[in-house]
């Protein structure tokens, strides 16, 4: 097995899958691994300086030989969606459901030992490669993360597609496009993945599985019509493969407009000064078909918007992003803005810590990335972006991690009121005529007695002429609204009141009956030593009482006892620490929060999970 000579400074060896070499002013590149023999005939393509491995994805016929080139001096670049599987299968195979599965994905595909992958190539980047500029191209199918690379060679734009287009008209395999039972999602992903290879403008489609193409549109072309035949055995997959339109944003507005295409609410608002800020940004709904399972491999973002906004304003940038809550419908696509744009986030000051440090909680829809907060807004203080005045006020209920968002453009005043209000209407949850109130409230998201009364009390102190929400097109005001909403909040505490001890002289732990919290909720410890945690516990008795906490694990993790004095009702802030035994290896262990309050036990009333002598969760 020798390297084929394609044209000057580009090479193929055929392998376990295609394996190609690029020879650059300063190095040698190489696509996917394969079984890694290409290690052994490494002088036949590289000229001295760097030698790096690009994986298009992790099926591990393309990335387990890694392992091989990274002994013989490679680094190894990963697609960032398809990391998890790359570096830690173990725990990948260990989380993977067995019995009564109807997962079909391929990501038992996966390599069965870790790969020794030092970076990610991310989304729509242009990264400088062994002296090459080489483009990112988002193209998922085979797998959710897959990606496909754009270079400029000698004057010719070649595109390392992965088994995304393999030959004209065909792509590498179906089976991996069946991500749930028996529907083939992945195929609408590929039709719409060919369709972006296209506009980055290839000039030969080099993929790992199948010959390569010099007529990148007529290969692209055959392939996307070829997918459309699946509606001959899958009545209705047609539908599925919806191209956007060039303009993918609508105006509510002279200077607020709404994304056409986003799953979660996108608005967008255009300064005096040109400037874009975008309030939440989330799952991109066309041609980013995802699996059932809600893991974060799965869950990939893209951009959207953006066409629209250059052909309304002329702007080709977001550059400030106000989040309503942490939810990630309405956030995962916020890193990407930030690699992408630099993209500042602005955020309420109480959910703030939730953004930028997901791994301490334990709450529902939680976005795994970090995303940095530049503006801690405080509540009830108004502060300007460009021109409008914005105003947030706390909400609890759809979640404690909310904010309502209260806006002037251009005089009329503006309201978003985030996932919290919805109504069960002919118009669906928007409101309308014969509108019942829906409050969305999800205990686990944090909320208490009397919180959509409050978000009431707020919304009519502001009156806003217009209403956005997450998940429905904006609408104006009416005295109808207000009478509704205000039905629901009244309910809303009667329906808990009625059944739930929850009055005044009652031993409880509120609506969301939680007695405490520990943080971080996730825990890593590499090297083994002490788990230190803070968080909070909360008195449920209407008098001041002395608790005592403590922790409990495995025999031999020894925990501190501490006694918090408690106000009436009080919730207060904790910290608390636990030994752990030398030599321990274990992960995700769940560690309980004991609780006694005058002295009348309540057990364990949170957890948290802890990972010992590994160096991922």
């Amino acid at each position: 097995m020798h390297w084929e000579k394609l044209r000057d400074n580009l090479y193929r060896f055929r392998d376990s899958c295609h394996v190609y070499a690029v020879r650059g002013p300063s190095g040698t590149v190489l696509v996917n691994a394969g079984t890694g023999r290409a290690a052994e005939h490494l002088d036949e393509v590289t000229n001295g300086g760097t030698l790096t491995v690009l994986l298009t994805h992790h099926f591990r016929d393309h990335s387990d030989g890694a392992l091989r080139l990274h002994a013989a001096g490679a680094e190894i670049l990963g697609p960032y969606w398809d990391q998890e599987y790359l570096i830690d299968p173990e725990q990948h195979f260990r989380e993977r459901q067995v019995w009564n599965s109807y997962d079909n994905r391929w990501d038992r595909f996966s390599p069965v030992r870790a790969q020794p992958v030092s970076g990610w190539m991310m989304d729509y980047e242009k990264r400088a490669i062994a002296g090459l500029t080489w483009e990112v191209v988002p193209t998922p199918g085979a797998t959710n993360g897959a990606n496909s690379y754009v270079v400029t060679l000698d004057g010719q734009r070649l595109a390392f597609v992965g088994e995304t287009v393999s030959g004209h008209g065909r792509t590498g395999r179906m089976a991996p496009f069946q991500y749930n039972y028996n529907d083939l999602s992945g195929a609408v992903n590929v039709w719409h993945a060919a369709a972006r290879l296209l506009e980055a403008q290839p000039d030969m489609l080099l993929p790992s599985l199948g010959e390569a193409s010099d007529d990148p549109a007529g290969s692209i072309t055959a392939l996307r019509d070829n997918i459309k035949r699946i509606g001959e055995i899958h009545p209705g997959f047609e539908n599925q493969l919806t191209t956007p339109e060039e303009d993918d944003i609508d105006q509510i507005l002279p200077r607020l407009y709404r994304s056409r295409y986003a799953n979660a609410s996108t608005h967008f608002i255009v300064s005096k000064s040109g400037k874009v800020l975008t309030i939440d940004y989330g799952y991109y709904t066309i041609g980013h078909m995802m699996p059932g399972k809600s893991h974060r491999s799965n869950r990939r973002s893209a951009l959207h918007g953006l066409r629209g906004l250059k052909k309304h304003v002329g702007a080709e940038r977001i550059d400030t992003c106000l989040v309503s809550h942490f939810h990630d419908d309405h956030v995962n696509g916020i890193p990407l803005l930030q690699r992408h744009f630099g993209t500042e986030v602005w955020a309420g000051s109480q959910f703030s810590d939730l953004l930028e440090n997901p791994i301490h909680y334990d709450r529902p829809c939680l976005w795994h990335e970090p995303i940095p907060v530049a503006r801690h807004i405080p509540n009830g203080e108004t502060v300007y972006w460009e021109d409008i005045a914005i105003t947030l006020y706390p909400m609890s209920g759809h979640t404690r991690f909310a904010t309502l968002i209260c806006m002037e453009i251009d005089g009329v005043r503006v309201a978003h009121t985030g996932d919290q209000i919805f109504f069960s209407s002919p118009d669906g949850m928007a409101f309308g005529p014969g509108a019942q109130p829906f409050t969305n409230h999800v205990y686990k998201n944090g909320l208490d007695i009397g919180c959509y009364k409050q978000t009431l009390a707020d919304l009519r102190a502001f009156q806003p002429d217009w209403i956005l929400t997450g998940h429905t097109a904006p609408y104006q005001t009416s005295a109808e609204w207000y009478e509704t909403i205000e039905r629901g909040a009244k309910a809303f505490d009667e329906v808990h009141l009625s059944l739930m001890a929850l009055g005044d002289d009652e031993v409880h732990f509120g609506a969301e009956s939680q007695g405490g919290k520990l943080k971080p909720y996730q825990l890593l410890l590499p090297d083994g030593g002490t788990a230190q945690f803070t968080g909070w516990i909360l008195n449920p008795f209407p008098t001041a009482q002395q608790a005592t906490i403590e922790l409990i694990g495995p025999d031999g993790w020894e925990s501190e006892i501490v006694q918090v004095d408690l106000g009436p009702r009080e919730q207060k802030d904790i910290s608390i620490a636990m030994n752990i035994p030398p030599g321990t290896h274990c992960r995700r262990h769940p560690v309980g929060l004991d609780l006694v309050v005058d002295d009348r036990p309540f057990g364990q009333v949170a957890e948290a999970l802890v990972t010992v002598g590994h160096a991922r969760m």
